[in-house]
């Protein structure tokens, strides 16, 4: 059995959008193995995507706080100008757009992150009843593949015609 940095790596690779073959040989394991692994672990590698999306957030040049400052603040700008005007005007209906999609923005910023803890992430795979992401059981044209695991856990291919 390979370790746990190897896992690691694998949930890491998935979380950052790689294909199960370039896993495979990024960490020199069977493909069907790393698919194996991210069946056991969805829940784990969906929250190393929110991670990932997070650290995105904080490196980009506008953090969240600044965004929303400045939406605050063209919100303010928006909003006084249309007190301001007639609202028979025809450009006051493209500033009342304007003011709904930022109000729009302005609340996605205020968003929840989706990022769960060991115990809610526990929860969540204990309560799974969605099938996996990777079913045993593949239509191929005339064929199946069908994936039998073996006693180790990997999986090994066979054709058979559908009947």
């Amino acid at each position: 059995m390979k370790d746990n940095e190897t896992k690691l790596a694998c949930f890491e690779l998935r979380a950052q959008g790689k294909s199960l073959t370039s896993i495979a040989d990024a960490v020199g394991v069977r493909r069907q193995t790393v698919a194996n692994w991210l069946n056991e672990h969805v829940e784990e590698v969906e929250n190393l995507k929110e991670l990932a999306l997070d650290e995105l957030r904080e490196t980009c040049r506008m953090t969240n706080q600044t965004r929303i400052e400045r939406l605050s603040a063209r919100l303010e700008h928006i909003t006084a100008e249309l007190e301001k005007r007639d609202l028979s005007d025809v450009p006051t209906a493209k500033l009342m757009e304007l003011e709904l999609k930022t109000r729009a923005e302005l609340a996605k910023e205020f968003a929840e992150p989706s990022i769960r803890s060991e115990q809610q992430l526990r929860d969540a795979k204990a309560t799974r009843t969605a099938p996996p992401i990777f079913p045993e059981v593949w239509p191929m044209g005339d064929s199946t593949l069908l994936l039998e695991p073996e006693e180790n856990g990997n999986g090994r291919k066979r054709s058979r015609d559908a009947g």
